[in-house]
This record gives structure tokens, sequence and C-alpha cells, in this order.
């Protein structure tokens, strides 16, 4: 097991935060929002507003997100974000 943490510059188009690899457990992540910019998680179709907005994560906060072996989750900013601002933490068992 391993622990994979990475920190990220979120764009005002979706990327890609955390892939948990196949025949991975259901795998808990935390997101850490070290910008004064609000950012939104979701799918790769993650957008700021209307009907594909995320789940917004407020300046300097830690959310905790439960994901499935394969799944992949993106963040969205409005105005981007500071250059590794956004931190993820997770434990990588395969792949």
């Amino acid at each position: 097991m391993a622990i994979v943490h990475n920190a990220y510059t979120v764009a005002t188009t979706a990327t890609l935060i955390a892939e948990i690899p196949a025949g991975n457990p259901k795998t808990s992540v935390y997101i850490y929002n070290n910008d004064n910019n609000q950012i939104y998680i979701g799918d790769s179709t993650v957008t700021t507003s209307g009907a594909d907005i995320g789940l917004h994560i407020a300046k300097t906060t830690v959310f905790e997100i439960e994901l499935n072996a394969s799944d992949k989750l993106y963040a969205i900013s409005a105005a981007g974000t500071a250059a590794n601002a956004v931190v993820t933490l997770f434990s990588k068992v395969t792949g």
C-alpha cells in the first residue's frame, strides 16, 4: 500500500485530481482547497454553474469523498487557482 499525495493547479476547465486504480477497494480521498477561489468537484463534465455544477469546496476547506476502483475525480475553478493550491491524499493499494 502506498500513500498518494499530489498538488494541482486547477484551471477553468476540468482538471483530473484523483484516479483510483482498478482493483483498489473503496478509497477515501481527501481534498484540500488552499486557495482563495472556490473549486467544484465532479466527473469530467464538471462546471462551476448550470446543469453540470460540481460539488462546491470552499477556500481553506478539507473535504473527504469515497471513490471506487477505476473512478476519476475532476475539479474546476471559475477563476483558476494558484499553482499547486489544491491537494489530494489517498491510499493506493494496487496499480
